[in-house]
Order: C-alpha cells, then sequence, then structure tokens
C-alpha cells in the first residue's frame, strides 16, 4: 500500500510540474532591446544620460534618484502578465538592488519583487513578472531601490527582454 502512495504521489507532483513547465513554454517572446538602432531603439532618458556601450549594452548616468534611468514606451496590452529579463552591471558598489518597473498611463507604479543584488563588476540577469492594470499606456525601465547609496550609481543593461502571451502586444494607434 505504502508503494502505492508513493507511486501516486509521484505522479502527483509529476503532473504539477507539467502544468508549469506547459505555462511557462506557452510564454513567447514579445521583445528584445536592440540599443544599437537608431535612437537607441526606441528607449529615452529620464532625467538621465544614456549612451550606447561595449557589447550593445546601454550606459545609464547622471542619476540622482532610483526611478531616473533609460525609459521605453511599450505597447503592452492591460490586465496581462509579462515576464521580463535584463543584464545587469555595476562597478560602482560591492552591490547594489535592481528591479524592472512600469508606469502605467504615466502614474500607477509597479515594480517586479523582490529586488535583484548585482554586484560590482558582474553582468547579472535580472527577471520578474508584472501583471499590468486596465491602463492604455505602459513605460518600461530598470531602477535601483531608492536608497541615497544607489540612487547616484552609473549601471549599463542589456538583453531587456519581454515574454507574455502570443497576442501579448497592442496595436498600434
Amino acid at each position: 500500500m505504502k508503494k502505492l502512495l508513493s507511486l501516486v504521489l509521484a505522479l502527483v507532483m509529476m503532473l504539477g510540474c507539467a502544468s508549469v513547465f506547459a505555462e511557462e513554454a506557452e510564454l513567447t517572446e514579445l521583445y528584445k532591446s536592440d540599443f544599437t538602432a537608431e535612437n537607441f531603439g526606441g528607449w529615452f532618458g529620464n532625467n538621465c544620460s544614456i549612451a550606447l556601450g561595449d557589447e550593445g549594452a546601454l550606459v545609464i548616468s547622471g542619476r540622482t534618484a532610483g526611478w531616473q534611468t533609460a525609459n521605453i514606451v511599450c505597447p503592452l496590452k492591460a490586465n496581462t502578465e509579462y515576464k521580463f529579463s535584463v543584464a545587469v552591471y555595476q562597478d560602482a558598489l560591492d552591490s547594489a538592488n535592481f528591479k524592472i518597473s512600469a508606469a502605467q498611463n504615466d502614474a500607477n507604479w509597479i515594480s517586479t519583487e523582490p529586488s535583484a543584488a548585482v554586484p560590482k563588476g558582474e553582468w547579472t540577469t535580472i527577471e520578474g513578472t508584472l501583471t499590468t492594470g486596465d491602463f492604455t499606456k505602459f513605460v518600461l525601465y530598470v531602477e535601483t531601490d531608492d536608497d541615497p547609496e544607489f540612487n547616484k550609481i552609473d549601471f549599463q543593461i542589456k538583453d531587456f527582454t519581454i515574454y507574455g502571451p502570443a497576442d501579448g502586444l497592442a496595436a498600434a494607434e
């Protein structure tokens, strides 16, 4: 009886994992940054300076607050879950906390939680999910925690990628 119960429990656990993998497989790459494109691929500095760095990275400098960083307006859909990934590099502090955020209709801010620690001198991939609200405009960005120690550091980003449902981008207006 114990063997049968163990087998049933193992099958239930495998089916649970299979559904998680099935959900993951349904995500489509909707966007990947290309900072070498004209106008940095649509990214712009929000109270900071941006420049092209090595290996197609975007350098963000001249910040005085955590939210001051490069932004991009992205045609996301309302009430939809997205997964985000970005490689971040900083060489100012032993470690600094970063997160991916969105301003919805120029307010209503949401961020991936928890923040991810990026060690000094290492490209570190941070990931997270966000579910958009019932809004029509979404501005995405990578920011530091709002901490006086983090607010002024320069950093770089590359490979900013958005995953979501295959129909996860809104039609251009």
